[in-house]
């Protein structure tokens, strides 16, 4: 990790400089929530949000760009025609259409070592594979510009989602009195308005509230942004609750060595000025996020700043007994394995409460998850699972059930 000079005298929302480890002064006393969130929540309260809508946006923004005769273009809606031959039909295409964007600049970067060990002497041999390697990554860097400028357009809920957004978080928050932890796998802003529209005072996420962190540009003029934290010590000790983006977010953007990392402001990513910068190689600056296959993903998640989301959202896990997952589908292999990995360790097992939309999730998956298998017997005595969605779960049974004996009980 590279490290660079920071100036303190940017304060913004937290008042100290640097920032004291979590829970290092002060004890906030009250029950410890981890909640896991997935695409399910962002639909409950915007469905614009659908994965399926999305890559099919995606795929028509590829296709009126075609006709601008670049190669960047036409490599693009090639692959994308290779992806999905029949087009968008369901959400799981979104991540096979991402995931190919990405494998080609991955397969581009082994060629390169495989020059290196073959040919370490070919001078020709690496240029030509350094210029594909090239094209490949304005290739996946025009396609992941395209997907993530698709979702910040899309990133906004209207007044009566927000409010029920609003009310959901607000439960979640003033339920659990200790530190509570979010882990969101979702690239748009929906949850961190609502955290911010309901609990500024007591909210960290990942960007440094006073840090800012200097990125140069290619046409030699520097910027300032927001600093990502860079270690678990960078959290303020008196925000309890933390927002961790555990695959990025479409405002978590980094340099082009990847050594920098910072955060834009939201409002101004609607605007379609940095989208174009990127797809017109104009700009130092690339999105940090993870969108690859399930293969791609674990790697691409031992990465920074994913593996510091990774790390910490693991704490939490730890020193919570209450675990609050919402429109997760159990399907990313390395949330799985951190999920499984930690509740493995504990000889009392947390109390889980899985909020889902009908029936597509079953009860097993759910189980195989957790590394639950037939002979540790039923489930119900750690587990309950809610069916009616994030929109209203507040008020559910299964709400009701999960928090028994969190707040405490009212004298006589």
């Amino acid at each position: 990790m590279t490290h660079h000079t920071v100036d303190c005298s940017q304060e913004l929302s937290e008042n100290h400089c640097p920032s004291r480890a979590w829970g290092e002064i002060g004890e906030v006393t009250g029950h410890n929530l981890a909640v896991l969130v997935g695409n399910g929540l962002s639909i409950a309260f915007n469905p614009d949000l659908n994965l399926r809508v999305i890559t099919e946006e995606m795929t028509t923004r590829i296709s009126a760009e075609s006709n601008d005769g670049s190669d960047v273009v036409a490599a693009m809606k090639e692959i994308a025609e290779r992806a999905l031959p029949s087009g968008a039909s369901s959400d799981s295409d979104f991540e096979v259409l991402v995931g190919a964007f990405g494998a080609e600049g991955r397969t581009m970067g082994y060629l390169q070592r495989l020059a290196q060990l073959v040919s370490p002497q070919d001078e020709k041999l690496k240029d030509s594979i350094q210029r594909v390697a090239d094209f490949a990554e304005e290739v996946r860097d025009s396609g992941i510009s395209h997907v993530l400028q698709v979702i910040s357009s899309r990133s906004y809920g209207d007044w009566a989602g927000a409010e029920k957004l609003h009310r959901l978080v607000t439960q979640i928050v003033s339920t659990f009195k200790g530190r509570v932890v979010f882990g969101n796998l979702n690239y748009d802003t929906l949850l961190l308005s609502a955290l911010i529209a309901t609990s500024q005072d007591i909210l960290a996420d990942m960007a440094s509230g006073w840090r800012r962190v200097s990125i140069e540009e290619d046409d030699g003029t520097t910027k300032r942004y927001l600093a990502l934290r860079t270690t678990a010590s960078d959290w303020p000790d008196d925000r309890r609750i933390r927002l961790l983006h555990l695959h990025g977010s479409l405002t978590y953007w980094g340099n082009r060595e990847r050594t920098i990392f910072a955060k834009l402001d939201a409002e101004y990513l609607r605007l379609p000025d940095q989208w174009e910068a990127v797809r017109k190689n104009a700009t130092a600056l690339r999105p940090a996020i993870v969108l690859a296959n399930q293969k791609d993903k674990s790697i691409q998640v031992s990465e920074f700043p994913f593996s510091l989301a990774y790390e910490l959202f693991g704490t939490g896990l730890q020193d919570a007994d209450h675990w609050l997952i919402i429109g997760y589908s159990f399907k990313d292999t390395p949330v799985n394995d951190l999920l499984r990995g930690e509740f493995a360790e504990r000889e009392t097992k947390p109390r889980v409460l899985v909020v889902t939309f009908e029936n597509e999730l079953t009860l097993l998956e759910v189980e195989r998850a957790f590394g639950w298998n037939a002979e540790d017997g039923a489930s119900d005595s750690w587990l309950s699972v809610y069916r009616g969605g994030a929109n209203g779960a507040e008020d559910s049974n299964d709400w009701t059930e999960f928090i028994e004996g969190v707040l405490p009980t009212a004298p006589e």
